[in-house]
């Protein structure tokens, strides 16, 4: 049994620690082991990441020190605007956010912003993304590889970040593509959000995520999709799962259908080890997820009536990624070779997607008190998609009911809680993690506002200098 400071025990309930309060803790930069009793000890320093891995102490004193000043100040707490705002970085981390008149300037600042009639406010988080995704119009000539996943993901890597985009989550890529682009961004090799990935989708054999035809085209993947890497029964669930997080996955993505019991064993396995779970699913799938403490249900598919209010019971966050859907219904892929009206030839999808009853459930949970949070999931054509799937899904969030305000906390706060960075991201004061996004207009007057990108900070350094364009 894990003892906190005042000497109680975790809750237990079946046998299960309780991951709400131990992922409040880990929030906390605890040091907590399963299993081990021990002091609970702060880490002064730990990874900007799910996994708060222990590191030596950060010395920033020596980093240049930034200004932005004389911007109107979303801070993304939920408060009133502040006008003539300065926001001060050093290194990695914001140093202080204020009115000008109550926030004076460090003597050696390295960079003056001057923000004066801009907006400043938190950078924008993508909580499902697929790096690894195809683009090109003529990608069906090309063979496709890990390598050439990355040098794809890289390239959309910077799509987002130039477009204030400075977290993203990838639920689901090809080999270890996506944490390579995470650790070239904290390296400073390319451009790019901070990327937290879940690595493969755990499923059944022939589940999502294990399936001979792809999901998008219905075509036969080569050689009957290879040898399966699907999982049967809880225990082998429970092996993919410390496989996952042996390397070094932030996230665990499950994908439907699957067992109750598998469900169960995969979700427990990840909260004993302080690591949460996203889900793609549907129907009874979907409510035996959120009733065994999922974390995060990604898409409104084929979903019933009692899901939303299980949800609420079980504080279920809900990534709608409407977009993904509607561009199936609008269009669908041309380049890809994929048909407008919904999903075709694919046995994990046979339901109709309906966009006004997905609207509908993002509008109930909404209502209900469900986090809602701003996620993409574009497959294809990313060259020419992104950065404006973000921006389209939202609007589309805003066609669900949710006001500028709340579509701005979904696309900040509430997205970077849901991500459990809600420590580290999501909002501008000090000590927080320099994401920084600066733009022409105010977004509580229109959404369009955020398509017009000044400056954007991220991790602390400039990626986007208006003053230069």
């Amino acid at each position: 049994m894990i003892i906190n400071r005042k000497g109680a025990g975790m809750n237990i309930r079946g046998g299960r620690q309780d991951w709400r309060r131990m992922a409040a803790l880990l929030a906390g930069a605890a040091l907590l082991v399963p299993g081990i009793a021990m002091a609970d000890r702060p880490i002064p320093e730990t990874s900007d990441d799910v996994r708060r891995v222990p590191i030596p102490p950060v010395d920033r004193s020596r980093e240049p020190i930034v200004a932005i000043v004389g911007g109107t100040l979303l801070d993304g707490r939920g408060g009133a605007a502040i006008r003539d705002a300065v926001v001060v970085t050093q290194g990695d981390r914001i140093l202080a956010a204020g009115p000008a008149a109550r926030t004076p300037l460090p003597a050696n600042v390295a960079r003056r912003i001057d923000a004066t009639g801009l907006y400043i406010l938190p950078g924008l988080i993508d909580l499902h993304i697929h790096f690894t995704q195809q683009r090109g119009p003529d990608m069906g000539k090309y063979a496709d590889s890990p390598a050439a996943a990355a040098i794809r993901g890289t390239a959309l890597a910077d799509q987002l970040v130039t477009a204030g985009i400075t977290a993203a989550r990838d639920v689901g890529t090809m080999d270890d593509v996506a944490l390579r682009i995470k650790e070239a961004v904290d390296r400073g090799i390319i451009r790019g959000p901070r990327v937290l990935w879940s690595g493969r989708i755990i499923s059944s054999t022939g589940g999502h995520g294990d399936e001979v035809t792809s999901t998008a085209t219905g075509r036969e993947k080569p050689g009957m999709g290879g040898a399966t890497r699907g999982y049967n029964g809880p225990w082998e669930w429970r092996a993919a799962v410390r496989q996952q997080i042996r390397g070094l996955a932030d996230w665990i993505k499950l994908g439907a259908p699957a067992d109750k019991e598998e469900l169960a064993a995969a979700i427990d396995e990840a909260h004993s080890l302080g690591v949460p779970v996203a889900i793609d699913s549907y129907g009874v799938y979907t409510d035996w997820a959120i009733e065994a403490g999922v974390d995060t249900l990604e898409h409104p598919l084929a979903m019933s009536e009692q899901a939303v209010p299980l949800m609420k019971k079980h504080r279920t966050a809900f990534v709608p990624t409407i977009g993904a859907f509607d561009n199936l219904l609008a269009g669908g892929y041309p380049t890809a070779g994929i048909p407008t009206g919904g999903f075709y030839h694919t046995h994990s999808r046979r339901f109709v997607i309906d966009q006004q009853d997905h609207l509908k459930k993002v509008t109930e949970a909404f209502r209900a008190g469900v986090p809602i949070g701003v996620g993409t999931d574009i497959p294809f054509e990313n060259e020419v998609r992104y950065p404006d799937a973000y921006f389209r899904e939202l609007d589309y969030l805003h066609q669900a009911g949710l006001s500028n305000a709340d579509v701005l906390a979904s696309a900040t706060r509430v997205g970077a809680q849901i991500m459990r960075m809600g420590d580290k991201l999501g909002t501008i004061e000090p000590g927080k993690i320099a994401d920084i996004l600066v733009v022409g207009a105010d977004p509580l007057a229109s959404l369009k506002n955020l398509r017009d990108v000044r400056y954007v900070i991220a991790d602390g350094q400039l990626v986007m200098d208006g003053a230069a364009r």
